[in-house]
């Protein structure tokens, strides 16, 4: 499938998307979903710059506006750029002072060096090439801008990039093709657009969709008790390889005189 069909497919559960993002609010433990979220949240939290008066600020993907949000109300000066016509409605209505764009997520409707931050959440995995929106990141950020991106490596313990190749509609999860990484070729791919890494943090880890899957029931209580094992492999750079999720910090590589 091509970056068109998850445009597509994304549009057709734009109202998915915002009744998920909603659980989150309620119990971030009620669903994997929510939590795997809740964990990204608090990891950006503590990345992003404090205080964030002033600094403009790009959300490229940025869906239903949840990020978008939050991030706005904290004071920064936000943008949003989504493919998704739908995605975008849902996010109007979740601030109808945003500003949002439709637009290619690989040819950003933004002038060169207009964001002194860019966050990017779930979009590469649609990507079969990342490499030319990390170029675009790159080009919209200022120097010494601050990029925050995640991917998905392909040796999850969750075993999605399996399920993934073998059997999404069997096990009832997205039939679009996915793409994944290590943490070596992020981290590559990165530096070639001109993004300096300074860490990939893991963001949740283990097979925590198997116990939703298989016991649903029972995944809330799971994972009230599971986070606290969850941050601490988490905060090891061994669980990167193996992690649900990656978090990306770079930036922009400054301009020399």
């Amino acid at each position: 499938m091509t970056e068109t069909d998850a445009v597509a497919q994304h549009s057709r559960e734009a109202e998915d998307f915002t009744r998920a993002y909603d659980q989150l609010g309620r119990d971030p433990h009620a669903t994997c979903f929510a939590y795997s979220r809740r964990r990204l949240d608090l990891l950006l939290a503590r990345l992003l710059p404090d205080p964030p008066a002033g600094r403009r600020l790009l959300d490229v993907g940025c869906g239903t506006g949840h990020h978008l949000a939050r991030l706005a109300a904290s004071g920064f000066r936000a943008a949003g750029v989504d493919g998704s016509a739908s995605m975008l409605a849902q996010a109007r209505r979740q601030d109808a002072r945003a500003a949002l764009a439709q637009g290619d997520v690989a040819r950003l409707p933004f002038a060169g060096s207009a964001f002194d931050v860019v966050l990017c959440v779930e979009v590469l995995r649609y990507l079969p090439d990342g490499r030319p929106l990390l170029a675009e990141i790159a080009r919209v950020l200022r120097p010494g801008g601050l990029c925050l991106v995640t991917a998905v490596p392909r040796l999850s313990l969750n075993g999605y990039p399996l399920v993934n190749r073998l059997a999404p509609r069997a096990l009832g999860v997205s039939p679009l093709r996915q793409h994944f990484t290590s943490v070596r070729a992020l981290r590559r791919d990165l530096e070639q657009a001109g993004l300096r890494t300074e860490a990939v943090h893991p963001v949740y880890w283990g097979p925590v969709n198997w116990v939703e899957r298989l016991l649903p029931r029972r995944l809330p209580g799971f994972l009230r008790r599971w986070e606290r094992i969850d941050a601490a492999v988490c905060a090891r750079a061994w669980a990167g390889p193996t992690a649900n999720m990656l978090l990306a910090v770079a930036r922009r590589e400054e301009v020399r005189a």
